[in-house]
């Protein structure tokens, strides 16, 4: 594939994504899925809910999420011939990536180290950013990647990512337990 083309599809295939995420991210998910996909509070924590509370609302989330960009993706396969690979390496990092990132927990960090608490759009905006981000990590390696060998290890690496993040979160809510308990009673 040529430079040329290749950026026509890399910019073809993030327009449509960005559009699915658009729909998928501020249509299709519910207020119900939107505030129960997060990490719960660390007085949650505290309190004894476990870490993991949320993950099943956010799968659900990006389920929906993922059907409407591959919607999008299928609709502009009417005028461009994009390669079922590309599609399937775009949606699972797209998919996987915005699991992780609404989590929230990333963007509560960064909020703590850009010390932006007073800034009342920086949990939107930076959520939206990272997923922007996100995608456009997700297009060029849709590009990049030209067999199914490609896709499986796209597919390895996205999996390793969520794993990393649980990982991540157990860390944190062990770490904040053993926070809470410290304190004098």
């Amino acid at each position: 594939m040529s430079d040329a083309t290749a950026a026509a599809f890399a910019a073809v295939m993030f327009a449509a994504l960005y559009a699915g995420h658009q729909v998928g991210d501020h249509v299709v998910q519910s207020s119900a899925v939107a505030a129960a996909k997060s990490v719960p509070h660390p007085d949650a924590l505290a309190a004894g809910v476990p870490p993991w509370t949320g993950w099943g609302a956010c799968l659900r989330h990006v389920a929906g999420y993922a059907a409407t960009q591959a919607a999008a993706l299928a609709l502009v396969c009417v005028v461009v011939p994009l390669e079922i690979v590309s599609m399937a390496t775009a949606l699972v990092v797209s998919a996987s990536t915005h699991a992780v990132i609404d989590r929230r927990w990333i963007v509560r960090r960064l909020i703590e180290l850009k010390k932006c608490h007073g800034w009342v759009e920086a949990p939107y905006v930076l959520d939206q950013s990272l997923h922007t981000g996100a995608m456009l990590i997700a297009v060029v390696l849709s590009v990049a990647v030209s067999d199914v060998t490609g896709l499986v290890m796209v597919s390895a690496g996205a999996g390793a990512v969520v794993g990393a993040a649980l990982t991540v979160e157990r860390r944190f809510a062990s770490a904040h337990t053993r926070a809470m308990d410290a304190l004098p009673r």
